[in-house]
């Protein structure tokens, strides 16, 4: 029960040198008996920048996905597991053990949040959307997108080196490859290593419970959505 407040409050215990083992411990025992607590703590050390790679190796065993996938929350942990997947090809580039198999991966969130939508009234993001409708116009930018491995983003730009915002076609997807009618995708260029002709930019509406509680630090779960989506070659703003 501890490890969620933290990963909540983006906050990496002292302790966490004798902490994290110790659950680490307790996942490995539990893994199989308890499999949807099991990612929900794996998720809140991956928020914390800890990757404990014996627990991966059972979460993505052959027996561990063929237990989850005859459970009645198969989809909610096939949810954790997808993202955990794409978490570990970002930020644990060492880990050498079983993936996800592709047959498995779905999207995290395939909407807005649950507070975002609760909150959509109290959220500056209606404005925001006003204000790029008249500078810049409704087919030059995308709101509630969501992005692969299923991460919702508030407004998605096109920006090409000059600055001009360009307008995005109906069907575009920012990991398409490259055509005539769809710009590179940011992983691909990344990977390149050339200066990018244009950037993918996520225009991002912090709201105050996108913070800990009167402070400027963003919660686990949005501070890992940005750091991600950095590794994948996005401009935050």
């Amino acid at each position: 029960k501890l490890v969620f407040p933290c990963s909540r409050m983006n906050y990496r215990p002292s302790n966490h040198g004798e902490l994290f083992p110790k659950l680490e411990a307790i996942l490995e025992q539990k893994a199989g008996s308890s499999p949807l607590a099991t990612v929900n703590i794996l998720m809140s050390m991956f928020q914390l920048s800890h990757f404990p790679q014996t627990v991966l190796h059972q979460v993505f065993s052959p027996a561990f996905i063929t237990n989850v996938m005859s459970s009645p929350y198969a989809l909610i942990v096939r949810r954790y597991l997808s993202l955990l997947d794409a978490a570990g090809e970002l930020e644990f580039r060492e880990y050498r053990g079983p993936r996800l198999d592709p047959r498995y991966r779905v999207l995290m969130f395939e909407h807005a949040l649950t507070a975002d939508e609760a909150n959509r009234k109290y959220s500056y993001k209606g404005l925001v959307a006003e204000a790029l409708r008249q500078l810049v116009g409704e087919e030059c930018y995308r709101q509630d997108e969501v992005l692969p491995p299923g991460y919702c983003t508030d407004f998605l730009l096109w920006i090409n080196r000059s600055g001009a915002v360009l307008p995005l076609s109906r069907d575009f997807a920012p990991f398409a490859p490259e055509t005539p009618s769809s710009p590179p995708g940011p992983r691909e260029n990344s990977l390149a290593g050339r200066f990018l002709p244009a950037l993918w930019v996520v225009l991002s509406v912090n709201d105050k419970w996108h913070y800990c509680q009167n402070s400027d630090i963003l919660v686990g779960s949005r501070a890992m959505r940005d750091r991600h989506l950095r590794l994948l070659g996005y401009c935050l703003v």
